[in-house]
C-alpha cells in the first residue's frame, strides 16, 4: 500500500482496475461483456473476470451469462463511496509487517506505539476516499480512449 520511492500511499492494482471498471460501467447504457471491458480499459481479460466476480459478490455490479448477458452497474452502486469499493477489493491493509494476517510477531508487544499510528493513518486514508462517491468521480471522467488512440502495453497486475 505504501510506495517507498514516492512516500505515498498506494492501492493494489486490483483496486485501481475495479474503480476503472465501475467508471466504465457507469458511463455505459447497456451491459458490457468481459471482453469489451478488457478491450476498452486495456486490461487483461483474466484480471477483469476476477475483479468482476469480486464486484458482483459485493453487489456493485450485476452479471448475466449467455448471449444477451454481460456486466452492468448495480443501480444503487452509483452512489457508493470510493472507500467502500477499496475495502471490498483490498485483501488487507497491512501497511507495516506486524499488521499482516497471521504475523503477530512484534518485538515491542504488548506496548507498541506504531500500530495505533498506522491504524489511524489507514483509517484517515479510507475516510478521505469515503468522501467521494462513484457518481462524483464519473461526472469528471471522460470515456476511455479507443484502442487505436492508445499507445503502450495493457496494464498488468
Amino acid at each position: 500500500m505504501f510506495n517507498r520511492k514516492a512516500n505515498t500511499v498506494r492501492l493494489n492494482r486490483a483496486s485501481d482496475f475495479a474503480l476503472r471498471i465501475l467508471i466504465l460501467l457507469s458511463k455505459s447504457e447497456e451491459a458490457l461483456s468481459v471482453e469489451a471491458i478488457a478491450e476498452e480499459l486495456a486490461l487483461p481479460k483474466s484480471h477483469v473476470m476476477k475483479i468482476v466476480a469480486r464486484l458482483a459478490s459485493a453487489e456493485l455490479v450485476l452479471t448475466q451469462r449467455g448471449r444477451s448477458g454481460g456486466v452492468k452497474l448495480e443501480p444503487s452502486a452509483r452512489d457508493v463511496p470510493i472507500g467502500t469499493v477499496v475495502r471490498e477489493i483490498e485483501n488487507d491493509f497491512a501497511v507495516v509487517d506486524c499488521f499482516a494476517e497471521g504475523n503477530a510477531l512484534c518485538v515491542f508487544e504488548p506496548r507498541c506505539g506504531l500500530k495505533p499510528a498506522m491504524r489511524e493513518a489507514t483509517e484517515a486514508f479510507l475516510q478521505v476516499l469515503d468522501g467521494y462517491l462513484l457518481s462524483d468521480i464519473v461526472k469528471s471522467t471522460q470515456r476511455p480512449k479507443s484502442a487505436k488512440a492508445r499507445s503502450g502495453k495493457p496494464a498488468t497486475l
